[in-house]
């Protein structure tokens, strides 16, 4: 039986579990935490105009930054293995 693939795990080998992505955590930390920062901005914007929204933004930038950087290793991972096969 093969390890199962997680949202928050690499691949494992064998039967044992992969390990964690740290890049995946972090998205999801940094997301997470966007969404508590723009729900927090909607009550401040009146105030603060536009600029209570740049916490918001500069965490989905991270997490979407990280979540590239995490689609590219997989898909360099892939095309290693489809050049493996040829």
């Amino acid at each position: 039986m093969k390890a199962q693939f997680t949202m928050f795990r690499e691949e494992g080998k064998g039967t044992e579990p992969g390990p964690a992505s740290m890049r995946r955590v972090l998205a999801f930390m940094l997301a997470a935490a966007a969404v508590a920062l723009f729900a927090a901005a909607f009550f401040f914007a009146k105030e603060k105009d536009w600029y209570a929204y740049l916490p918001g933004i500069a965490c989905l930038c991270g997490s979407l930054l990280l979540l590239f950087f995490t689609t590219w290793s997989d898909m360099a991972e892939f095309a290693k293995t489809l050049r493996e096969k040829k």
